[in-house]
């Protein structure tokens, strides 16, 4: 076994392949790992090999399922992005085989999902049209997963239900981002929802910055639990 730093829960293979030196990329690559994390408490995510990259862009898999099944091929397809995972799972990307030789075939971009932000104020939908009672009541940290009319389809943590229908005016997407940068020592970290973790940075800490929310960035860190946190712009050095 070259790699027994992946012997760990499903969504955080891409954090310990980072940790030994395997890259990561958006789409599926032949003989690379698909990656997806759980949204819900007790979900520890879901992997699958590529086994075949098609000429139509879907991708041919094997997987298994804990408590579920042993071994199965799937063929999946980019559909909203998340390659035909329910929304119980979100889609991270696909570590790079290293020793695969062979170039990587093209396959045809999607725009989504990309990360935005839902303005204060923005009136919610469900899939067929119909109005929330509740709008958004603050700037809200969204992935887009693809679009419906004149709307997109959002994944919030903080909208019940996670996913809704936002008008395209009311997003405003999250550019510049990914990039690294130094979290310096003693900075405060918070949830998404803006409260304070009890303990802060310990010492400089290398993060990647993966975009921003209410006036804070969004971090990803190996060292912190959870790996994702957000901390004051001033905080943060660009490397």
């Amino acid at each position: 076994m070259k790699y027994p730093q992946l012997n760990c829960n499903a969504e955080n293979f891409i954090a310990r392949g980072q940790s030994i030196d395997l890259n990561y990329q958006l789409d599926p690559c032949l003989g690379g790992i698909m990656v997806w994390k759980g949204i819900s408490k007790n979900n520890a995510g879901h992997v699958a090999s590529v086994e075949q990259i098609n000429e139509d862009g879907s991708v041919l898999t094997s997987e298994s399922g804990y408590n579920h099944f042993a071994f199965r091929n799937y063929t999946r397809t980019r559909e909203n992005g998340n390659w035909g995972l329910n929304s119980n799972f979100e889609y991270l990307g696909c570590i790079i085989n290293p020793s695969n030789p062979k170039p990587e075939p093209t396959l045809t971009p999607s725009p989504y999902p990309f990360d935005g932000i839902v303005k204060k104020g923005s009136k919610l939908y469900n899939e067929s049209g119909n109005q929330y009672k509740n709008s958004a009541s603050q700037d809200r940290q969204v992935t887009v997963l693809g679009e419906k009319g004149n709307r997109y389809k959002v994944y919030g943590t903080t909208f019940n239900p996670n996913i809704v229908y936002v008008d395209k005016k009311n997003v405003v997407p999250n550019t510049g981002y990914p990039f690294k940068a130094i979290l310096k020592k003693g900075s405060p970290l918070y949830d998404e929802q803006g409260h304070k973790y009890k303990n802060g940075a310990s010492a400089d800490r290398d993060v990647e910055v993966r975009g921003e929310v209410n006036g804070r960035y969004k971090i990803f860190g190996k060292t912190f639990n959870p790996n994702v946190v957000y901390c004051n712009k001033t905080d943060i050095i660009r490397k």
